[in-house]
């Protein structure tokens, strides 16, 4: 038996232990799977049970498109489809046991997959954006960001997947009045083989930088682009994910008055001329590549430094170059790991 026909059979009998682990818990939840079909039923939501799965990092899940607005006709979105935070934890309990999820009496309600592993709608959050949110207490910022319209959780209990390891924010120090207009651009070093790109630096392949100042205004905008085997589905077609930041600084006040997060989906003739340009040079045949794009969240008011850079480092989860930005160095555990296997290399113990 060939090494191929050994990892073949393990991966069926793994796809098959999953299967029976997604059956055993749907028979498990089945009378509160019954209950929420008949509250829905009371609100003319018709569900059938292929709507119904087991996704051991969140529970029991509901799927139908725009179910959320049928069970919350009240809750609104907003033209950039964020919800404000004010209405959403007028109309929901936030416990700070579960971050990223609400309580109602017979359904909880999810962010959007855009702050997940992957983006993969199965995956527990990434570390560690969805917490420092969750915490945001500020009566001087007004908070939105996005839900999962499609999917709520039907199980509703304190039950949650925890995961040990994390993500930690930079520092930085700079004066934002000081640092110069135009734009950064940071690359994984050169030569670090894809396998080892994906461990530690979560397969990012350029972090764009990009200030720019009018009146008293200074415009930042970030653009982190992954590897080009890192694809999602999106409305049944393969895209290249890249998440967008983007803040406004107010230069005689101190502090940022704006700041916001988006997903942009890049097809993959775009991916390729995109990711080595720059926001000035972003054309293609004498035109401006236009991604579709998909707001995360948005902070309005008075914002400080700490807080923008902290929220920064935790959305771009996992990427050393966030931190390569704002304090001029890698994390330490990667600096080790890089010499270690630099040393190798050479030949030195």
């Amino acid at each position: 038996m060939d090494d191929a026909q050994t990892e073949n059979e393990w991966l069926e009998s793994y796809r098959r232990s999953v299967l029976e682990q997604n059956r055993r818990e749907l028979d498990a939840k089945r009378q509160t799977i019954e209950n929420f079909r008949q509250y829905c039923q009371g609100l003319g939501i018709v569900l059938v049970e292929e709507q119904f799965e087991f996704i051991p990092t969140i529970g029991v899940v509901a799927t139908q498109p725009n179910l959320l607005e049928k069970l919350d006709p009240e809750l609104h979105r907003g033209k950039e489809g964020l919800v404000d935070c004010v209405q959403l934890f007028g109309h929901y309990t936030k416990s700070n046991v579960n971050p990223g999820y609400l309580y109602a009496e017979n359904y909880m309600v999810m962010l959007s997959s855009v702050f997940r592993r992957g983006m993969n709608g199965g995956a527990n959050w990434a570390p560690r954006f969805v917490d420092e949110f969750w915490r945001l207490d500020d009566p001087g910022i007004e908070s939105y960001i996005s839900l999962d319209f499609n999917r709520v959780r039907v199980n509703v209990d304190d039950t949650c997947y925890f995961e040990e390891d994390t993500w930690y924010g930079a520092r930085f120090r700079e004066a934002i009045r000081s640092i110069p207009d135009g734009s950064a651009y940071l690359r994984p070093p050169q030569g670090l083989k894809p396998e080892l790109v994906a461990v530690f630096f979560n397969s990012t392949y350029s972090l764009e930088v990009f200030w720019s100042t009018k009146g008293k205004f200074r415009t930042f905008q970030a653009l982190e682009f992954k590897n080009d085997d890192i694809t999602i589905d999106r409305n049944g077609q393969q895209v290249h994910p890249a998440r967008y930041l983007h803040a406004e600084y107010d230069v005689e006040a101190g502090f940022f008055v704006h700041f916001d997060g988006a997903v942009q989906y890049y097809t993959s003739e775009d991916y390729l001329i995109r990711r080595d340009t720059n926001f000035q040079q972003n054309v293609r045949h004498g035109y401006m590549i236009k991604a579709a794009s998909e707001k995360a969240f948005k902070l309005n008011g008075q914002i400080s430094v700490e807080l923008w850079v902290k929220l920064c480092s935790h959305y771009c989860t996992g990427n050393p170059l966030v931190i390569e930005y704002f304090s001029g160095a890698y994390p330490q555990h990667i600096v080790d790991a890089l010499d270690r296997m630099r040393r190798h290399r050479d030949g030195v113990t």
